[in-house]
């Protein structure tokens, strides 16, 4: 794997573990033990972003676009985590229909999914404008 796919990858990991945790409501304890811990949800959109950049790449488009897309697309991903996250954790023993549980999940989300987003945007954009400097 080369370097670039490789640190958004991570950047996607890390992030995803972050914004995660983040949003989580008080009190609630993440594990990692199940399908849905964070380190596993940051896998998923990983992939699909590697493989959006590689055809982003060969249709050549530009680097800020590539960016916004990817990013628009981890903020979905983030934000349907924290639904799934709150529904098994918080739901799941109480009577939520899917509009509370978008009322909780949404002010929570806001904060951490934009800054976690704008710091997604901005690393992406400087790892794909990075040019390797081969020493002859």
């Amino acid at each position: 794997m080369t370097r670039k796919p490789l640190l958004i990858l991570l950047l996607t990991l890390f992030l995803t573990a972050l914004q995660v945790q983040w949003a989580c409501p008080e009190g609630q304890d993440i594990d990692g033990t199940h399908l849905f811990s964070p380190e596993v949800l940051g896998v998923y959109p990983g992939v699909l972003l590697l493989f959006l950049l590689a055809v982003f790449a060969r249709r050549q488009m530009p680097l800020p676009r590539q960016s916004a897309i990817c990013t628009a697309i981890l903020a979905l991903w983030w934000l349907l985590a924290n639904y799934i996250t709150f529904g098994i954790r918080v739901a799941a023993w109480s009577t939520f229909s899917p509009a509370e549980i978008w009322g909780q999940v949404l002010p929570a989300s806001l904060a951490s999914i934009a800054i976690c987003g704008g710091a997604f945007f901005a690393t992406t954009l400087l790892i794909l404008r990075e040019k390797r400097w081969d020493k002859k």
